[in-house]
């Protein structure tokens, strides 16, 4: 018993001595990925209406509208749209169409970006505004379709982004 008290105390002695072991650190990487779906979603900004004005049968000038439309869309930071063209529903998917018995042909300029913020480790990034100015004119001497003295007419057209 007396050698087991004297082996413990050497070992007592010894690990007393001993350096005091500091906590530990070990690295485990991992990857951190994702997919994006890139997207440009439809947003209205200013007045939606091209506006013709009063078109009066046979006038010797052509019609414009008194403002264009201005069109915006939010997209993914970077992502550039590649062509614009209008729906085919109420005309041509050049812009031409027919109201009240009167042709238009309705341009969509190129667009115009203003780049949104980039993501960081504080703050969520922001969308690109994709804007696109939207007019048209109505040719001179024209009979239009009208059963009264005076006639109006109006429907939905969609200027369509690819992107």
């Amino acid at each position: 018993m007396k050698n087991s008290f004297r082996l413990l105390a050497a070992a007592l002695a010894v690990a007393m001595t001993m350096p005091v072991m500091a906590a530990q650190t070990v690295n485990n990487n991992f990857t951190v990925s994702v997919q994006l779906a890139s997207l440009c979603m439809a947003k209205n900004s200013g007045a939606t209406t091209l506006n013709f004005g009063t078109y009066t049968a046979f006038q010797g000038t052509a019609q414009t509208p008194a403002a264009p439309v201005t069109l915006t869309f939010d997209c993914t930071r970077g992502l550039a749209p590649v062509s614009v063209a209008f729906d085919t529903t109420n005309g041509t998917a050049a812009g031409v169409g027919v109201l009240a018995g009167l042709q238009y042909a309705l341009t969509a300029s190129s667009a115009t970006t203003v780049a949104g913020i980039a993501a960081s480790t504080s703050t969520i990034g922001t969308a690109d505004a994709v804007s696109y100015s939207v007019s048209g004119t109505m040719p001179a001497d024209q009979a239009g379709t009208c059963g009264t003295a005076t006639c109006s007419a109006s429907h939905t057209r969609t200027l369509i982004v690819t992107y």
